[in-house]
Formats: structure tokens, C-alpha cells, sequence
């Protein structure tokens, strides 16, 4: 359970029995139960000395770690806590076993892998505290205690129960109660501390940098996630095949030859003679992201399907990594297709600035050279309709080699679109299938367009009959439907109401004159 935005008086978990909003009323603050920390003064203290110099066997002077432990928690906190970013979390407690164990038990609520720790510690405390920067940017206290404490924000109290977290701000006061509800241990957040402790830090915070350790988890948790993403299809459970795609007989021929005619008779080519890179081009709606599906289902392999922008993550080196996972998971289920939908958003022409594009572009070339040197039984299909800002290194051979148009279709075409989305459709035996193809035709649709106009012809059908208005008034039966036909108005009607959707002024899909 996470609590946000303290500062706008949320609550805490309703369902933890503990967990009960209390009243600024209820807590008596007796001074006499208050914790006292030493040397109020200091930061005037701190001032006046210079890093302390080492001492002993251990290298560190007991004195400077005594002056040191003397400095607030609350300011030991602020001042880690100001440089510390996502992954990091600071621990604070008396002993760090302890303090480890309770962070343990408690370490699922943290959603970001821990790549930093810093332990504070502090002999006069009894409980256990855990801060991280959350992905927001926020500072959060999460409760690894047994027991409920509570957060004071502009005078009102606000519990947090074990497990839970919730952001914190300057002035906000964490604390315990005693059985008597009186204040007992408690110290204040704030946003930095009253001098600066960048000289005193090795004295009172232990560093473990966990993150070379993580590494290979964090490799192996990326390739699992992008694994359950991609939509993964083996042997030909797939519906569509080519019979399904109509008006782009050439750019099919091309796919056949290119990897299907492989795939089906390997014996007739060498690793060599085989082209692993494809480029389909053309505009929006014209059937390229189905034709990839058709085509996975005739070779009868595995079909790995995603958008270019789900490579992409803010954090850098990550969408090089998912590259590098999607081509392994490809090579682990060979023979396969993969299919990278819209490679322009990752795979634009590169700059002299834009060095972060630049790698994953670098990424995906050498991912390509890999697969023509290995011979390994891939084929990727780089899906785009803005084929001009591809960058030109990914069109050369060997890489992307072959570049099929999937264009928009021309009046046999369009016919051939409009008895594949209108099979299985009950038709008026008086529709004049060319008259409506050439109205298609007119409007410039392509495949896309022509299916959703399909759909809207079916809809007016079943206004037109009265099956929404029984649907109303629940009287309506299947029987209703066996009568039902489409008529050549219906998709008149749907047609205008296509043009007036869009607009008179909006050119249609995929079409620049």
C-alpha cells in the first residue's frame, strides 16, 4: 500500500485495522516523554573544523564519528536524502542487522530495484526507517516496523501502517506513541540540513553499492517483461492469412519469395541466398501490420509483433536492452518472425545531437549483422509510414534490405477489400457491389477504411430494422436477426457518414494529393 501526496491530508490504508486517522486532540506532547538530542548547537560546531583527520587502525577518528553521531537524524537523513536518486534508499536504526531484516520484510513495496543503500546509524533510536526517492521525484518514508507511527502535517496527525509509505515534505514530523499516547521517539523531515555535512557523511552513513550486482538480474527481469509483451504465437493459431488481405497481390508476391518460399523449402537455399530484413512502407490503413500476420501464419512460425515505441524507456541504455532482448527471443524460438511496428519512432535518421537515438539505431544494425553472420532462421519486418526519416543505414543490404510498398489499392482492389469484409455478411441481393467500389474508389479508401465502413453499413441495417430500439426496451430476440440483411442504402449511408466523420477538409488516409 503507498499513501501519495501527504501533504493533501490522504489516508492510510483503510483496510489495516491499526491504521485509524487520529486527531491532533488525542496526542498529549508531554516534554517530559520527548527525545533530547545533544549538541543543539551543532552546526556552529561543524563550521569551525576542517575534515578530521584519520586516526587508528580503522582510519577513522573515534572523535570526528562521535561528533558526527551527535548531528540530528533528521538532518543526517535530509542531507543523503538530497542526492540520492531513484534506486537508492536510506536505512536508518540502531543495529543494521535488525534494521536489514525488517527492511526484508517490507522490500516488495518498494517498486524500484535497490541499486544503492545507505545505513545511518543511531544507537538512541528503537525503531527501524526506510527513505527513497520515488519514480515521481518525491521523498517517501516507508514503515518497516511491526507497529503503526504517524505523520504530523499542519498540525493534524495521519497514521502509517506497517508496510505502507507515503510521500513527505519539510516540517512534517514522524513519531511514536507511547501507551499513554504521548509523543515518544520522533523526528522532524527536512529539506536540508542546517549546515552542509558533505565532509562528515563517511562518518555517519555506510554505503553498499549494489548495483554491479544487479546487473545481470535487472538484464535478465527486462528480457522476461519484454518476452510477456510481445504477442508470441506459435504453430498457426493465427485467423487471417492471405486469402484475408485483399488489393495487395504485389507486395504479398515479394513476401512469398522473400521468406515464405524459405521458410517452406529450405533446401533450396543456402544461409546466404536468404534476405533477413524487410521494410513494408506505406501509408496508414493499407493492411501492413495484417499482411505481417497473414504471412507469419502461411510459414507457420513464431510471430513476435511490437510497436517501435514500447523499445523505448527514459532511462538510458534501456531501450538498447530492449532491442537486444526482443532479437534474442526471436533466435530462442526459431524459425520466427519479427515485426517492429512504426520503426520510425526509433529508427530515425540520426543527427549529430541526438546521440541517445543514435544507439538504439546502432543497437538495431548490429542486431541485423548479427543475424546475416549467424544464420539464424529470423526475419524482421520493419513496419513504417514515414519511410523518408528512416535512417539511411538501416535501408542498406544486409540490414533492411528488401523495401516492399504496401500501397493503397486501386479499383479492383477496393472491390476485392469489400467482398472480403462484407463475406459472411447477409446481403440485399440487389447491392451493386461496382457501384459501391467506385464510390470507395472516389473517396480514396483504403483497406482500414473500407473494413470499418463495413461495420457502420451492418449498424445502419440494424437501426434501420428497429433491432437497437428492441435492444432498448429488452424485447429483442436472435430470432430478430434472421431476416436481417444489408442493403445498398445502408452502406450509402455509411459512406456519408465516413466523409462527414472525417471531414470535408481532411484528406483521406494515406493519401498526400
Amino acid at each position: 500500500m503507498e499513501i501519495r501526496a501527504i501533504n493533501k491530508y490522504n489516508y492510510t490504508n483503510n483496510n489495516y485495522k491499526n491504521n485509524k486517522f487520529v486527531k491532533n486532540s488525542q496526542i498529549s506532547e508531554n516534554k517530559n516523554n520527548v527525545i533530547s538530542f545533544p549538541n543543539v548547537y551543532y552546526g556552529r560546531e561543524l563550521v569551525k573544523i576542517s575534515a578530521p583527520s584519520f586516526k587508528g587502525a580503522s582510519g577513522l577518528s573515534k572523535a570526528a564519528i562521535d561528533m558526527a553521531m551527535q548531528i540530528p537524524i533528521g538532518d543526517r537523513v535530509a542531507h543523503i536524502m538530497s542526492n540520492i536518486k531513484l534506486g537508492d534508499i536510506i536505512l536508518v536504526g540502531s543495529d543494521f542487522n535488525k534494521a536489514q531484516t525488517a527492511l526484508r520484510k517490507f522490500a516488495n513495496k518498494i517498486s524500484s530495484p535497490i541499486k544503492r543503500e545507505f545505513y545511518l546509524p543511531d544507537t538512541k533510536l528503537k525503531h527501524n526507517y526506510a527513505f527513497f526517492r520515488h519514480p515521481d521525484g518525491d521523498k517517501h518514508i516507508l514503515n518497516i516496523n511491526d507497529n503503526v507511527f504517524y505523520i504530523r502535517v499542519n498540525g493534524t496527525h495521519y497514521s502509517l501502517g506497517p508496510g505502507c509509505s507515503s510521500s513527505i515534505q519539510d516540517g512534517n514530523l514522524i513519531q511514536f506513541l507511547d501507551s499513554t499516547k504521548n509523543i515518544g521517539e520522533h523526528f522532524y523531515i527536512k529539506d536540508k540540513p542546517k549546515t552542509n555535512l558533505s565532509n562528515f557523511e563517511k562518518f555517519f552513513a555506510n554505503v553498499y553499492d549494489y548495483s554491479k550486482e544487479i546487473e545481470g538480474s535487472v538484464r535478465k527481469l527486462n528480457f522476461e517483461t519484454l518476452s510477456k509483451e510481445i504477442q508470441q504465437t506459435k504453430g498457426t493459431p493465427l485467423r487471417i492469412d492471405f486469402s484475408r488481405i485483399g488489393g495487395q497481390a504485389k507486395a504479398i508476391d515479394e513476401l512469398k519469395k522473400g521468406i515464405l518460399y524459405p521458410v517452406k523449402y529450405p533446401s533450396a537455399y543456402s544461409a546466404d541466398d536468404v534476405t533477413r530484413g524487410f521494410i513494408l512502407y506505406g501509408p496508414p490503413g493499407t493492411g501492413k501490420t495484417e499482411i505481417s500476420r497473414a504471412l507469419a501464419n502461411e510459414a507457420g512460425i513464431n510471430y513476435m509483433y511490437m510497436s517501435g515505441t514500447e523499445f523505448e524507456n527514459k532511462y538510458v541504455g534501456e531501450s538498447e536492452a530492449n532491442v537486444r532482448a526482443f532479437f534474442q527471443s526471436l533466435k530462442e524460438s526459431q524459425p520466427s518472425i519479427g515485426v517492429i511496428d512504426e520503426i520510425d519512432a526509433i529508427g530515425k535518421e540520426r543527427g549529430d545531437k541526438d546521440v541517445y537515438g543514435a544507439k538504439v539505431v546502432n543497437q538495431i544494425l548490429t542486431s541485423m549483422t548479427d543475424l546475416y553472420n549467424s544464420g539464424d532462421d529470423v526475419f524482421i519486418l520493419g513496419l513504417t509510414n514515414k519511410y523518408d526519416t528512416l535512417d539511411s543505414a538501416l535501408k542498406r543490404s544486409e540490414r533492411f534490405s528488401k523495401h516492399i510498398k504496401v500501397d493503397a489499392p486501386d479499383k479492383e482492389g477496393i472491390k476485392e477489400i469489400l467482398k472480403i469484409h462484407t463475406s459472411g455478411k447477409t446481403l440485399d441481393e440487389n447491392i451493386d457491389m461496382d457501384k459501391l467500389s467506385d464510390k470507395l474508389y472516389e473517396l480514396k479508401a483504403v483497406g482500414g477504411d473500407i473494413k470499418f465502413i463495413s461495420k457502420m453499413a451492418r449498424e445502419n441495417m440494424m437501426n434501420r430494422i428497429g433491432i437497437y430500439r428492441k435492444m432498448e426496451e429488452g424485447t429483442f430476440t436472435p430470432a430478430d436477426m434472421e431476416d436481417a440483411v444489408i442493403r445498398q442504402e445502408d452502406f450509402l449511408d455509411a459512406i456519408k457518414q465516413f466523409k462527414d466523420q472525417n471531414g470535408k477538409s481532411i484528406r483521406p488516409i494515406g493519401f498526400n494529393k
